[in-house]
């Protein structure tokens, strides 16, 4: 039988509150600040190679704040990058030159993105609180357990 207590009126809020902290608090993957080795090579010997290793690495950290800036929330991590660049994934001409808007150079620096993007160094795991589970709860009770089936279930 339920009896009703004075404390009652304190007890189910903080139930409440605590059940929604916990929902709210968890984790978000996000690129890393720091560029990954593997996204630019340098292989530079003499003087006028290393100046223009300089402005190719240049180049390279503007493709990598690009991916930060924009792609990063638009192909979360986990999510397969399409083959072709998006339109978001750009650098300014005016700041590196002309060189740096090549579409041949676009295009490498998109094929190092894929090559970088499922590798666990090019992310950092941050937890923190957030609402966003409540725009679309059906979505993000699935999405929810589909992260959980696959932690338990996966071979690390």
């Amino acid at each position: 039988m339920f009896y009703r207590h004075s404390f009652d009126k304190l007890i189910y809020p903080s139930l409440a509150f605590f059940i929604l902290l916990a929902v709210s608090y968890h984790s978000k993957y996000r690129l890393r600040s720091e560029m990954p080795e593997t996204f630019f090579s340098d292989h530079a010997d003499n003087q006028n190679q290393r100046r223009k290793a300089s402005l190719e690495k240049r180049i390279a950290w503007a493709y990598w704040e690009s991916a930060q800036m924009n792609i990063q929330w638009e192909y979360p991590h986990g999510s397969t990058l399409p083959a072709d660049p998006p339109p978001e994934f750009r650098v300014e001409a005016s700041a590196l030159g002309p060189d740096a808007s090549d579409p041949v150079l676009r295009a490498l620096y998109w094929h190092r993105l894929q090559e970088v993007w499922p590798l666990p160094e090019a992310w950092k795991q941050k937890y923190e609180f957030s609402l966003d589970w409540a725009g679309d709860p059906i979505v993000s009770a699935s999405q929810w357990l589909k992260d959980r089936v696959d932690r338990w279930f996966t071979i690390r």
